[in-house]
């Protein structure tokens, strides 16, 4: 009965739907933190990591390494402007701003985006955007009913989430910036944990028999698209994620729910150590492994890399999920309802402060 009171509420209270376009502006992007502020030490210390130096010109050097240290868009930098405002010797003239070492990180991660799914203060459920610093909030959906499960997919344009707002769980994809969304899921029983995969969406679906993954292709959609059934155990299958051909999931074969891998026709492997484990979170590069442990009301971060098989814990505490960075080394996860960013080289982290909400239920960075 109590079940049946709370989505009853939600389909009463679904009638106050506001979606926003999303408005790209890079000139707002958070390259202006202070350098010695921690948010940005954390956020960038991989990204100006002293790189070796293509020329003897020592003053040449110098200058290519001011280019990368640099907290604003490579783009937004020239040559002329930067000279004009160093100590000038006869050899800085000839440097040549196209010798200085790239940085590929630097530049995706500075256009990277953080959804959020929260309960703001408000007591409106929402889908935020951020930069990548956690500033320039954008709301692109408000809600009178709860939205979880955030995914972004290959392009970063669309989000795809679960919605409550017709009573029970109901898989959508919005398009940031025009808006517009569509019912891709909304099959009878449970329609959760939405996972781009390439041109195809991964969705948990109980309406066959048990909860089980499933596969949607995108690219034939139509509102009764009908769902292939990709990952089917004698158990509950859920929470799918996939990158670079490789997909985890959560299921509990073994009468506890663990983190399981699926490496393209290879046979299915657990990764996760003890019992408990839920939320798994894949990099880009399909190369790590994010997860929470549940043991005693205490609750783990784990981090495991498939390279070298080794799994340790970042954080404890009131912890729900996390996410990685484009650039795979940098981590965002949720504790007592803030947002912490975890770099993986430096084993610093940081609040980011902006992100404070009554509840926040989910956290995904773009890709």
């Amino acid at each position: 009965m109590k079940k049946i009171f709370i989505f009853a509420t939600f389909a009463k209270l679904s009638l106050a739907i506001s979606l926003f376009p999303f408005h790209n502006n890079p000139s707002s992007v958070s390259t202006q933190l202070p350098s010695n502020s921690k948010v940005y030490q954390v956020l960038n210390a991989n990204a100006i990591a002293t790189p070796k130096a293509e020329s003897t010109n020592t003053d040449c050097y110098n200058l290519n390494n001011l280019i990368l240290s640099s907290s604003k868009f490579m783009s937004d930098l020239s040559k002329n402007f930067l000279v004009k405002k160093l100590p000038m010797t006869k050899n800085v003239t000839q440097c040549n701003v196209s010798n200085a070492p790239t940085n590929t990180t630097t530049s995706s991660l500075t256009s990277a985006k953080l959804a959020l799914a929260v309960l703001d203060k408000d007591r409106k459920y929402k889908i935020l955007i951020a930069d990548y610093a956690g500033q320039n909030i954008q709301p692109i959906i408000i809600n009178n009913a709860p939205i979880t499960s955030l995914s972004w997919n290959k392009t970063n344009n669309s989000i795809a989430y679960v919605s409550y707002e017709t009573g029970k769980p109901v898989v959508y994809i919005q398009n940031i910036y025009t808006s517009q969304r569509y019912v891709v899921a909304n099959f009878n029983g449970s329609n959760s944990s939405p996972a781009f995969a390439g041109n195809s969406l991964l969705v948990s679906l109980s309406k066959d028999y048990g909860t089980h993954i499933y596969k949607i292709d995108l690219g034939k959609y139509t509102p009764k698209k009908t769902a292939t059934p990709l990952i089917t155990t004698s158990s509950i299958d859920t929470e799918a994620d996939y990158a670079n051909g490789n997909i985890i999931f959560t299921s509990n074969q073994k009468n506890t729910p663990e983190i399981y891998l699926k490496k393209g026709s290879a046979q299915v492997q657990q990764i996760s150590i003890n019992k408990n484990n839920i939320t798994g979170r894949i990099s880009n590069d399909g190369l790590k492994i994010l997860y929470v442990h549940g043991s005693r009301g205490r609750y783990d971060l784990m981090y495991y890399n498939l390279d070298t098989g080794k799994t340790i814990k970042i954080d404890s505490g009131k912890i729900l999920s996390g996410s990685f960075a484009p650039n795979n080394n940098l981590i965002a996860y949720i504790k007592n309802n803030a947002v912490i960013v975890y770099n993986l080289n430096t084993k610093n982290s940081t609040l980011l402060p902006q992100l404070k909400y009554k509840e926040i239920f989910d956290i995904k960075w773009s890709k």
